[in-house]
C-alpha cells in the first residue's frame, strides 16, 4: 500500500506552482494546481525511464531526482517510493537548493 501524500500540503510547504503523483508505466495518482495531468505523467514517465537507464548505462547508482532547469524555471521528480514519482513545477528557479532540500528531508526514509 502506497504511502498516503497530502499533495495540497506540500505544495504549500515547498512553494511551488504545482505537482503531480505518479507511477513508472505513467499512471497518473493524483495532481494540484495542473491541467493535462495526464499528459504530463506519461511524459515524466518516459524521463523517468530514460533517466533511469543513462544512470545505469554510467553506473550512477538509484535514480532519486531528475532536476529540469530551464530559464524560466524548474521541474523536478523525486522517487518516494519504488515506483512512485513526485513531479513539482516552479517558475522560480533560484528555488532549487531549497526544494531539492526539502524533497530530500520529506522522504529521506525512502531509501529504496
Amino acid at each position: 500500500m502506497p504511502k498516503p501524500i497530502d499533495l495540497d500540503a506540500l505544495i504549500e510547504d515547498i512553494d511551488v506552482e504545482c505537482g503531480f503523483i505518479f507511477d513508472s508505466e505513467g499512471v497518473l495518482e493524483e495532481s494540484m494546481y495542473l491541467d493535462l495531468a495526464e499528459n504530463f505523467a506519461a511524459m515524466s514517465s518516459m524521463i523517468t525511464t530514460m533517466c533511469r537507464e543513462i544512470a545505469e548505462d554510467f553506473e550512477l547508482g538509484e535514480l532519486d531526482d531528475i532536476i529540469l532547469n530551464t530559464k524560466s524555471g524548474l521541474f523536478v521528480v523525486k522517487k518516494v517510493e519504488e515506483d512512485r514519482y513526485l513531479g513539482v513545477v516552479t517558475y522560480d528557479s533560484s528555488k532549487l537548493a531549497l526544494i531539492h532540500r526539502r524533497l530530500q528531508h520529506l522522504f529521506k526514509e525512502t531509501e529504496v
